[in-house]
């Protein structure tokens, strides 16, 4: 080498070097039987299964640290005390990567066979989705589920990005409703091979766009769960998107792209709410329990004539909060979406009616603003529009142009005998402090499916709505943050015990502060008068009629 020029004499060692270093520094795996079973599912030949062709990319066996299981943070209500890491008796699991044609990718989660319950569990991805997040998986993973997770058929930026549905028809449909199920299809089919036994039960749970992904399953493939968990369903999705935002941006535009909104009301408009609903259940506290009822009007708080404070609201605010809590109308009146903004939902309002502070990964942003422009160019039609936006959205002429988007994104119809049938149980739940979808809209979906399925009876049987006081979209709040929905449908779908209450809690430091007992809609909790309002067990049930 010491007659080689230097710079060949270097790279060449550097040749000769480079796989004792890469030994060196790569930790080796774990070896063992439970090692070489993971890992021989790369050889599994998907080609032929139902809902494929699909391939297994990677599978490995992975450790769980002994701090346990991270959770997902932005949507993390139902699963029990909120926070993370999750504590569980979970050692290791085989971690299995893929897709199913043509881009649907996967994360399958595999406990050990001595450590797994014989369950398969499944969370739908959110918002416009784009993102495999192996988080998603562990609140199931760490109960002992197969727990799988998919992207929505497609790859995006995190939050509302749409530029990757422009001229893709496919990948349209697939994240409208064939994603999760040709997913679904696959990693059962892995994890019954992996364990070489049958499921005993299957699970699908999901928040927002998730939401709605559950109810596209009940309605469409009722055969692929028995236990649905949706929370905050965006069912009506083509509205939600185009119809409503438009309404709100309109009713809160500034003339220059932002908004007459900001915190100093929204906190104004939170204490006056407050002062007048604050104690709807019995009790005095920092949320609304029964919005509906709430009578509360931004004229309440309206500054004096030609003013503007930050503890009141000037004339354009007043405006623009009565048009938020207001349903979406055309010229002759008539209703084309029923679900304005509640009282207590302005907590949430950030992000939403005015551009809000980023959160972990999303940019900031100012949703209702945004979303009509982005669903109207390129999830409307199959191919890019180039015009459409929230401040030009006309209601009297656009909504009949989406008849195209209802047909592929829309949950909406209430016929779920199939799903009832086969002895599916559905538990549904919605934060009654939701600022990006209102509550209301999930009353409606439970009171249309009551009327379809024949009255309340025949659908409590297999389907209940549970609606917590004071959180937001998915999790998070004010209110009551802590309660265990995937506890009670798994214990209706296998112990037969129907959910008659959920204990929904608040902490703070990770001290419980108070609990309370929710009861399935329409039943009404209250305070019964005697015994420490903070415990669940001095609130009762009341029918409405005798309220």
């Amino acid at each position: 080498m010491h007659r080689m020029p230097l710079l060949t004499a270097l790279i060449l060692l550097c040749l000769i070097m480079a796989p004792t270093a890469t030994a060196q520094n790569v930790p080796r795996a774990p070896s063992g039987p439970e090692t070489q079973k993971c890992a021989a599912l790369m050889r599994l030949n998907l080609e032929d299964v139902s809902g494929g062709p699909a391939l297994i990319t990677s599978a490995r066996l992975v450790d769980v640290p002994a701090s346990g299981l991270q959770q997902w943070p932005i949507t993390a209500g139902g699963f029990g005390k909120m926070g993370t890491p999750i504590t569980t008796n979970i050692h290791q699991y085989c971690d299995v990567m893929g897709y199913v044609a043509p881009q649907n990718k996967f994360e399958l989660k595999l406990p050990l066979p001595d450590e797994w319950n014989q369950n398969f569990f499944f969370r739908a991805c959110g918002g416009f989705c784009g993102y495999l997040e192996s988080r998603l998986c562990n609140s199931g993973l760490a109960r002992g589920y197969a727990s799988a997770t998919g992207d929505g058929g497609h790859e995006s930026a995190l939050g509302f990005d749409g530029i990757w549905a422009a001229n893709a028809p496919e990948l349209q449909e697939d994240f409208g409703w064939r994603s999760n199920h040709v997913v679904t299809l696959v990693t059962k089919f892995i994890t019954t091979y992996y364990y070489g036994k049958p499921i005993r039960h299957s699970y699908m749970v999901g928040n927002s766009k998730g939401g709605q992904a559950v109810l596209m399953e009940a309605q469409r493939f009722p055969e692929d769960y028995d236990a649905l968990l949706p929370s905050a369903p965006v069912y009506d999705y083509t509205a939600a998107n185009t119809i409503a935002p438009a309404w709100f941006a309109q009713a809160v535009s500034d003339g220059h792209g932002g908004s007459v909104l900001n915190a100093a009301a929204a906190r104004a408009i939170d204490k006056s709410v407050l002062q007048l609903c604050g104690a709807q259940d019995g009790v005095e506290e920092p949320f609304v329990a029964d919005p509906p009822s709430c009578k509360w009007q931004p004229e309440m708080i309206a500054c004096p004539s030609a003013e503007s404070r930050p503890d009141c609201l000037n004339q354009k605010q007043v405006a623009a909060v009565k048009r938020l809590m207001s349903p979406v109308v055309n010229s002759k009146g008539q209703i084309l979406y029923a679900f304005p903004y509640l009282p207590g939902t302005e907590t949430q309002w950030a992000g939403w009616n005015y551009p809000g502070v980023a959160i972990p990964g999303y940019p900031p942003r100012f949703a209702n603003m945004l979303l009509p422009r982005v669903w109207l160019r390129y999830f409307a039609d199959a191919m890019k529009m180039e015009k459409g936006d929230a401040l030009s959205f006309d209601f009297d002429h656009d909504p009949a142009t989406l008849e195209r988007s209802r047909r592929i994104y829309d949950a909406t119809s209430f016929d779920l005998r199939a799903f009832k049938a086969r002895g599916g149980k559905m538990l549904m739940w919605h934060g009654w402090a939701d600022g990006a979808i209102s509550a209301a809209s999930s009353i409606a979906y439970y009171e249309g499916v009551m009327k379809f399925m024949g009255g309340r009876e025949k659908t409590e049987d297999f389907f209940r709505l549970f609606l917590i006081p004071g959180v937001h979209h998915g999790g998070g709040g004010p209110g009551l943050t802590d309660f265990d929905a995937l506890s009670a449908l798994q214990n209706w779908v296998e112990k037969g015990e129907a959910p008659d209450k959920l204990i929904a809690c608040r902490s703070a430091d990770g001290v419980v502060e108070e609990c309370r007992p929710i009861f399935p809609y329409p039943v009404l909790t209250r305070y019964s008068g005697k015994g420490d309002p903070k415990q669940a067990d001095s609130f009762v049930p009341v029918e409405p009629s005798n309220h």
